[in-house]
């Protein structure tokens, strides 16, 4: 019997939700609310209320008037697209300062697992790209054009989720926004509010309330407009497609985007990565186990609690209640740069030097972004690149970081756009 825990072609990694191509895009779909006006980013209208049934017994998280009619149109994918790409970037500085700032030596399995993270969100933003070119149509692309606009990508920290992302917080705390923030209980909070998984039996709040409801909405999109535009949607340049020849990454696979069925296996990567299993698996599924690559939720579960899971773990029919079990291994929240949090180039106006380093970092960082610009704008071959100024964008953190203040905090990378 074929496991449907596990995603296509990938059997090491667990899957979040049903392939949408398993429903009939015609029919309707459960939810808990129908009467609801569903906004993200202001940009859609209430439309007329349904009745909600069941489809097939699958429950899904939004209904069908937010999943199928959130994507007005094939511009509307586009920029919705454009908005997972600052997306997938929002969550990659957070979690880049985590990382550095674990001094040496020290917590070596959380940086391990951090990193892990970081090197797929990089992923993710390669997937994005595959999608976008393969709906983007060849003879609307001047020479030179590129991609995405790397300056209006970067998030100016704190930053709510783009894409119109409202993750719960609990009751009294102000909106969920991303902070730069050193590796400690608070930031590993943060980490594991951006990748939970939504209660798919919670009542519709008007939002996407998880980065997986946002990529649905998507993946609902393409799977409608490719059905009702004649010869579809899929007429991109496959040479602007970044493959497994141009990337290099632990626990990921690139996927090559030509048709609606590659884009459903790209998208069920990055959702499959970040939350990992929905919250309607049965508690007698056995979840957890070694040599399973680990969702990011889960991974920073495991940081949280200083243990790895183990192979009798179970998800207790929500994921925010899992508990590992096994192995531990030790979380020291001492040995850490005590970074400044959100630090901006502006607070240090009045030290020109650490100025001038926390501008290098950034004309770095700027650099990375450019690279992959290039790479997904017709030069896939450019990708490898990336791999060294990773580097170079650690030791230029390194450097900030060992710079003290007066009042025993230091001072930290910025990743604010500069011009290269």
């Amino acid at each position: 019997m074929e496991n449907k825990l596990f995603q296509k072609n990938n059997p090491n990694r667990q899957k979040l939700i049903k392939p949408i191509a398993d429903l009939d895009i015609n029919e309707e779909v459960y939810s808990v609310s129908t009467d609801n006006t569903f906004i993200a980013d202001n940009e859609l209208s209430a439309a007329p209320a349904i009745t909600a049934k069941s489809a097939k017994g699958i429950s899904l998280k939004m209904s069908k008037r937010d999943v199928k009619n959130y994507i007005k149109d094939l511009k509307h994918l586009q920029d919705c697209l454009r908005t997972a790409l600052k997306l997938e970037l929002s969550t990659i500085p957070p979690y880049l300062c985590g990382l550095y700032t674990i001094k040496e030596g020290s917590n070596v399995e959380a940086a391990a697992l951090i990193r892990s993270v970081v090197v797929e969100e990089m992923l993710h933003m390669v997937l994005v790209s595959n999608i976008l070119n393969a709906i983007t149509d060849p003879k609307t692309i001047k020479k030179g054009d590129k991609l995405f606009n790397v300056k209006d990508i970067i998030p100016v920290y704190p930053t709510p989720l783009p894409g119109g992302i409202v993750p719960e917080v609990p009751k009294g705390s102000p909106p969920f926004e991303v902070h730069l923030l050193k590796f400690s209980r608070e930031a590993l909070d943060e980490f594991s509010t951006i990748e939970r998984p939504s209660d798919p039996k919670a009542p519709i709040t008007g939002h996407f309330d998880s980065i997986g409801q946002f990529y649905e909405a998507i993946r609902y999109g393409l799977l409608r407009l490719n059905e009702s535009t004649p010869g579809g949607i899929f007429i991109g340049d496959p040479k602007r497609q970044i493959t497994a020849e141009h990337y290099y990454g632990s626990g990921g696979k690139i996927t090559k985007v030509v048709t609606y069925e590659d884009a459903e296996e790209a998208i069920g990567e990055i959702v499959g990565q970040g939350e990992g299993i929905d919250g309607t698996i049965a508690t007698e599924q056995v979840l957890f186990g070694e040599d399973i690559e680990y969702a990011h939720y889960f991974k920073f579960q495991e940081i949280c609690y200083g243990r790895m899971y183990s192979a009798n773990d179970t998800n207790f029919q929500m994921p925010v209640k899992s508990i590992p079990t096994g192995k531990p291994f030790t979380v020291s929240w001492s040995s850490v740069y005590n970074m400044k949090a959100n630090p901006k180039m502006k607070d240090y106006e009045n030290n020109p030097e650490l100025l001038e380093k926390a501008k290098d970092f950034n004309k770095v960082y700027v650099q990375l972004l450019n690279g992959i610009n290039d790479a997904v704008s017709g030069e896939p071959e450019l990708l490898i690149k990336g791999i060294t100024v990773m580097y170079e964008l650690k030791y230029k953190a390194l450097e900030l970081l060992n710079i003290p203040f007066d009042n025993g905090e230091c001072a930290g990378p910025t990743f604010e756009y500069v011009e290269v």
